[in-house]
């Protein structure tokens, strides 16, 4: 079995789309997503990316609410 590569991105630099492929470029290198495939996964995605991000920001508030008292 190949093993996986994976491809952490921190930030990506440049994002371009073209030939139905959309291009996240980052410093390990690029990240290539079939436009249709990608368009079909946003909901999903988008509803990932919420959730984290409540979680971070709960996260941060409480930390915030420690250093009051």
């Amino acid at each position: 079995m190949k093993k996986k590569k994976h491809i952490y991105v921190h930030e990506t630099h440049t994002i371009w789309a073209d030939s139905g492929e959309l291009h996240l470029d980052c410093e390990q290198g690029s990240v290539v997503f079939n436009m249709q495939t990608l368009f079909n996964d946003l909901p999903t995605i988008i509803s990932l990316c919420i959730k984290e991000q409540e979680k971070s920001k709960e996260q941060t508030l409480e930390l915030i609410r420690e250093s009051l008292y």
